[in-house]
């Protein structure tokens, strides 16, 4: 930790960042699955559309829209793997995420009541869980961290007592 001194004679205090670690990889291809799977639903539905009323013109308007769904989605599955970050110390529980619109939720250690996972089918496939973290007087989950590796679960319910 880190300490300098500003101009009003204020102390601010600085210390590392505590959203360092990475999303699996197997995250990134779960996207980019998710973006070609959206791509065939938009060209099943132009062709559909086709078929029923008799317009090409349609389905060509679908392929195209589905080439720009996989043209769009792929790259951002990348980006949005490098954008996503958690971490915890001593401290902190930290999650940092957004292209766009960048979020960083913290909370405090001594604030967590429970650890929950939940594990869909795709992610039971790809060995992932989502991990959400709620705190004590609120009802809603206060961080939530998605597809983590069954390593970074178990140091999270170690750590948390999850």
């Amino acid at each position: 930790m880190a300490a300098r001194g500003t101009d009003t004679g204020v102390v601010i205090t600085t210390s590392s960042p505590v959203a360092t670690e990475p999303l699996p990889l197997t995250v990134r291809t779960l996207w980019r699955i998710s973006a070609v799977g959206t791509s065939a639903v938009v060209v099943m539905t132009a062709v559909i559309v086709a078929v029923a009323s008799g317009e090409t013109a349609v389905l060509l308007a679908g392929a195209g829209l589905g080439a720009l769904t996989v043209g769009i989605g792929w790259p951002m599955a990348d980006l949005r793997y490098r954008a996503w970050r958690w971490g915890l110390d001593h401290r902190w529980v930290e999650s940092r995420s957004g292209v766009i619109v960048r979020t960083t939720q913290i909370v405090p250690r001594s604030r967590v009541q429970t650890l929950t996972t939940s594990t869909g089918p795709r992610d039971r496939r790809l060995g992932l869980t989502t991990v959400v973290i709620h705190t004590a007087g609120t009802h809603t989950p206060n961080l939530t961290i998605p597809h983590l590796g069954e390593e970074a679960v178990a140091r999270l319910r170690k750590e948390l007592g999850g």
